[in-house]
């Protein structure tokens, strides 16, 4: 299971990975909250500095909660564009791989803040809780 707190156009602000019970779902969802009223107030109207405000949300809630601070020189570079495409090979880099599902999610957003939704489901679903996603029909049953 994960949770995405998304804008309007599918951009993602904040997910969670896993099952977590109603008060840190409620937890998560200020914070995701908070983080993008901070990231509007910020911006002043610039897509790059919104995304910027959301980075810098994501490193300081990975540092806090796993200690990885990453060095600037290290992530993508920020534009008023299109967000870059995640590339699950991220969560093979060497500190990513002692981090848990939480961490692996912040980190995924501090390199690639505002991904889009359809471009991010399928790593947080695959790689970080090791699911597979498919395209079958579900299959209902009803037993009695």
């Amino acid at each position: 299971m994960a949770s995405y707190f998304c804008l309007s156009d599918g951009t993602v602000v904040h997910a969670v990975a896993g099952p977590v019970d109603a008060k840190r779902f409620l937890q998560e969802a200020r914070w995701a909250v908070d983080l993008r009223k901070l990231a509007v107030t910020e911006s002043g109207g610039s897509v790059a500095k919104y995304r910027a405000t959301v980075r810098k949300g994501h490193l300081e809630r990975l540092a806090a909660g796993t200690g990885l601070r990453l060095p600037a020189n290290t992530l993508p570079q920020l534009t008023g564009g299109n967000p870059p495409v995640p590339h699950a090979e991220l969560l093979r880099l060497p500190g990513a791989r002692g981090l848990d599902q939480h961490g692996q999610v912040s980190l995924l957003l501090a390199y690639y803040p505002l991904a889009k939704l359809d471009q991010l489901y399928p790593i947080v679903f695959e790689r970080v809780l090791k699911e597979k996603v498919s395209t079958l029909p579900v299959d209902v049953v009803i037993t009695k």
